[in-house]
């Protein structure tokens, strides 16, 4: 019997992504406003309603543009553990989702228990806020080596820890 375990671990959300959260919010209101009264100003007095109805939807479109880079900004990663594979999947504002990486457990070369140096691979940093960072090191045919640091509970370590190399 396979047995299939699935963690769930929200991105830290960082100094500079409360930055750019400002800033996207900020901009989208006042690029907005200046959209509509610029509108209202080209189509002054003749065509007034057809100035003010643009205006309002090419505000409503920037303003909607803002809320959905913001939502960017909230990243979650989900770690599926599916006997001897391991997945690792983006989850962006909780309705889009991307697959990072997929690979054999018993194919890795390395597991550390803690960040390891990666020189020219490629890395997956796929940490949550919580917990200890771990480094599974491991060849994939299209990248070479890779390199995925990730914070596993201790059910999804005890999991996975059975298949891997010894804890270096």
């Amino acid at each position: 019997m396979e047995t299939i375990r699935e963690q769930l671990v929200q991105r830290p959300f960082t100094k500079s992504d409360r930055t750019k959260q400002y800033v996207i919010t900020i901009f989208s209101f006042v690029l907005g406003l200046a959209v509509l009264l610029l509108m209202i100003n080209l189509f002054s007095s003749v065509y007034f309603l057809i100035g003010l109805t643009l205006g309002i939807l090419l505000a409503v479109g920037i303003i909607y543009l803002g809320y959905y880079l913001l939502g960017r900004l909230n990243v979650e990663y989900e770690y599926c553990v599916a006997g001897t594979n391991i997945s690792v999947d983006k989850i962006i504002d909780r309705k889009k989702r991307k697959s990072l990486c997929s690979f054999e457990l018993r194919d890795a070369v390395g597991f550390y228990h803690s960040r390891k140096d990666q020189g020219d691979a490629v890395a997956y940093s796929v940490e949550g806020a919580e917990g200890d960072v771990y480094t599974i090191e491991f060849n994939d045919p299209q990248s070479g080596r890779v390199y995925l640091y990730f914070t596993p509970d201790e059910k999804t370590l005890q999991m996975i820890s059975v298949y891997l190399p010894r804890l270096s």
